[in-house]
């Protein structure tokens, strides 16, 4: 940890940049900073309340401006302000980032499918319980790892960064980092759209969640173009997936095993897991739980009979491991999945929001409907053609 004295001297001369910042001319650098949720905005010098909204009109756009820890000048010459929703408030980001720092694995994955690692100068949330797609191990390698484990604002500000890509319980945690603590900071962050359910009601996940958050990031970082023809074979395959699965007379139930003994912990509503089961032509037991990822009981677990169970393989004990617990608990013996041992394993990364998300749900609609596994392995559900260049 750093000492008062330390952090007072780190933060005195971007305190006088911020005051002088505040003179400009409006069409400058934003002034304000907000952040979802409770739409705080801080301007160069203090704190102040957000514009109240016109009346019958819609509230006022919040500002961010990235990149105000001295980084963001080169970003601000690309393009105009843009405007994103983030957790259902439009949040105004005037620069475009130029350091960047991601926390947890599929929020990196989701980050370095943007080609855009050279402003990539951190990341945080990747253990090695959590391992990142093998395609992308040699370019994370040479990223900084500023933190195996919680996400650290020591590092994000030694390393300068100017916008943070995170989610709640993706490393931004009540009480602790979170965007409006970054803002104080003058960073700007967005937030992963399915875990914003933890900060207020949002719309049902769906399987292609992930790819309305990187044609956000899209707009923020002023590559659109490329976010979409990158997208492209990702929305080819969801469309095939959706083609074979239409019309499945029986959709079988599913039951998702993060962790836990006493109490198993599982996916509910707005965890990715049920839009991938749902898109695979199955039914989350758990889907009338309103959480992405809350806790169960064995008891209902048995009372709900899943006929296949997947396992979310990350940490110990590994996927085996936890089908070793699952068969060895005698309550379970009577549930089909056990009888049938039909299990299917999700690693952290595809079982959360993040480009791999489609295909894994591929994957998972040929074991849950083996009759029509010619439908899902065409061409159009395969792995994509190398990508062009930005």
């Amino acid at each position: 940890m750093r000492s008062a004295d330390t952090i007072t001297a780190r933060l005195l001369p971007l305190t006088l940049a911020l005051l002088l910042a505040a003179c400009k001319p409006a069409s400058g650098p934003g002034e304000t900073a907000s952040a979802p949720g409770a739409r705080t905005a801080a301007d160069t010098s203090a704190a102040t309340a957000p514009p109240a909204p016109a009346a019958g009109g819609s509230p006022s756009p919040a500002t961010v401006t990235a990149g105000a820890t001295g980084a963001g000048d080169i970003g601000q010459q690309h393009g105009a302000p843009v405007t994103v929703d983030v957790c259902g408030e439009p949040v105004r980001y005037e620069r475009t980032p130029t350091r960047v720092v991601t926390h947890d694995v599929n929020i990196t994955e989701l980050f370095l499918f943007l080609d855009l690692d050279e402003r990539l100068v951190g990341y945080s949330g990747i253990a090695a319980r959590k391992e990142i797609a093998p395609a992308l191990r040699e370019r994370l390698a040479r990223i900084p790892d500023l933190s195996g484990q919680q996400m650290s604002l020591e590092a994000i500000l030694d390393a300068r960064a100017d916008f943070v890509f995170a989610g709640w319980s993706y490393g931004f945690r009540p009480g602790e980092i979170t965007p409006e603590v970054l803002a104080e900071h003058g960073i700007a962050s967005y937030v992963l759209g399915e875990s914003c359910i933890r900060r207020g009601p949002r719309p049902p996940v769906a399987v292609d969640d992930a790819l309305h958050d990187l044609r956000r990031l899209g707009r923020i970082f002023r590559i659109e173009e490329r976010v979409e023809r990158k997208l492209q074979p990702l929305e080819r395959r969801l469309q095939a997936l959706r083609a074979a699965t239409a019309g499945v007379r029986h959709r079988p139930r599913v039951f998702v095993y993060d962790s836990g003994g006493t109490i198993p912990q599982t996916a509910g509503r707005y965890g990715m897991p049920t839009a991938m089961i749902e898109a695979a032509g199955g039914r989350n037991i758990f889907d009338d739980i309103a959480s992405n990822w809350p806790t169960a009981s064995w008891e209902q677990v048995v009372e709900r009979n899943p006929e296949w169970i997947v396992i979310v393989d990350y940490g110990q004990p590994d996927a085996r491991g936890k089908i070793d617990f699952l068969l060895g608990r005698p309550e379970l013996a009577s549930v089909d999945a056990i009888r049938h041992r039909r299990f299917f394993v999700l690693s952290y990364a595809e079982a959360t929001p993040g480009p791999r998300n489609i295909d894994k749900a591929t994957e998972l609609a040929a074991a849950l409907h083996p009759e029509r596994r010619t439908a899902l392995s065409r061409p159009a559900a395969s792995a994509p053609p190398p990508d062009e260049a930005p």
